[in-house]
């Protein structure tokens, strides 16, 4: 039996938060990207950044996040890396002035290797960028044209040597496996060609078919077809070992940093911390009230003319909050405290789902290390199965 949690039960909240600022323009649309992105014209780049602009100010003065510090702030998209090195500036400090971002913050920018040169990557720096993300995906150029990708195998080598001559010491890159026709040998060269470049973190996601994305349309129509389970574990253990051997610590199932590297903005999302989220579609959590913004970038600038930029939001329950807690922290290589999370909800998760845990701990999906909630090796392939007995 599964005892529900008190309705009085509630979060003691970390005093500190994050801020994600979502930049939408792009050169050109890719073809498994489900997120509000695509390219647009001059103008409404410039009025979206005056309504994002207007949004920081609406969040600045009193409210959820009034008296908290902001320890992280990530630019994601889209490709924030087409906005001007000065754009970026008037951002960070907006920021900085509305939310006591604190003097140590962790600052990230996504980028594209085609968007980049060493002027504005040092433009970004000095503007105050301290870890910026590339968006790779392949070296293979196979590949590259299946995705859609803009940029070349040495188009990446020349934007990656311009970050480090630039002074970036915090250098990530994204990685995609599970393409249609990848064979092992050109994902094997791809993640070895990522390994040269020395990065400093790397995160690798399993290619997912969205709906509504050409990928997704490819595989509904039977134009594409994505490799099997086991073709998936092959490139998979091909990333472990060869990013293991490289002596990168795998800190989330699809991220691996180098020591004092991991992101510390998607750890936020991983421990259920609370953040902030400005721009089109953009998602904000505080204290269990979660809301999100328009997700078309008109729609979020003509809505926010009035100060309408929420599109809708909901109240999670003690309950969904403790559940969502377990899902995403299941995620982290090293487990979730039960403990932390008994203190937190005034309800021990080894009590609340003592039947799932068992269970999974039998299957040798989850470690019998109470009070730490800890997936092995084998749980980890399975993450999103397991989630599902929490949620």
């Amino acid at each position: 039996m599964v005892l529900p949690i008190p309705a009085e039960a509630r979060t003691a909240s970390d005093p500190d938060f994050g801020v994600y600022l979502h930049i939408p323009f792009c050169v050109s649309k890719c073809a498994y990207c489900a997120f509000s992105s695509g390219p647009a014209s001059r103008g409404i780049i410039s009025a979206y950044q005056d309504a994002v602009h207007r949004e920081i100010d609406a969040h600045a003065h009193g409210g959820a996040y009034a008296g908290r510090t902001a320890r992280t702030l990530y630019f994601g998209g889209g490709t924030p890396s087409l906005a001007a090195p000065s754009e970026i500036a008037a951002l960070i400090d907006h920021c900085r002035r509305a939310f006591a971002l604190a003097p140590n913050a962790e600052i990230t920018l996504e980028a594209n290797p085609e968007t980049v040169s060493y002027d504005r990557l040092r433009g970004f720096l000095d503007a105050g960028v301290t870890r910026i993300s590339l968006g790779v995906q392949s070296f293979d150029p196979r590949e590259l044209t299946a995705l859609r990708r803009a940029h070349s195998s040495e188009r990446v080598v020349r934007a990656w040597e311009a970050a480090r001559r630039a002074g970036c010491a915090n250098l990530s890159l994204d990685l995609i496996y599970g393409i249609p026709d990848q064979a092992p040998e050109t994902w094997t060269a791809t993640v070895d060609a990522a390994l040269a470049l020395e990065p400093d973190h790397l995160s690798a996601y399993a290619l997912t078919p969205e709906a509504g994305t050409a990928f997704g349309l490819a595989v509904e129509e039977g134009r594409a077809a994505l490799p099997s389970d086991d073709e998936v574990d092959t490139l998979e253990a091909v990333l472990h070992d060869r990013l293991d051997a490289a002596g990168f610590n795998r800190y989330e199932i699809s991220n691996y940093a180098r020591p004092g590297r991991a992101c510390r903005h998607n750890l936020l999302y991983w421990s259920g911390d609370d953040w902030l989220g400005l721009g089109a579609s953009a998602h904000s959590h505080v204290d269990g009230r979660r809301w999100w913004n328009h997700f078309d970038a008109d729609d979020y600038v003509r809505e926010g003319e009035d100060g309408r930029w929420t599109a809708d939001r909901e109240q999670l329950t003690p309950e969904r909050r403790l559940a969502e807690a377990l899902a995403f922290g299941i995620r982290m290589i090293g487990g979730i405290d039960g403990d932390r999370l008994r203190v937190r909800f005034t309800v021990d998760p080894w009590e609340r789902y003592a039947q799932p845990l068992d269970r999974l701990i039998a299957m040798g999906l989850v470690e019998p290390r109470r009070p730490l909630i800890r997936l092995t090796p084998r749980g980890l392939n399975l993450a999103d199965m397991i989630a599902e007995e929490f949620l």
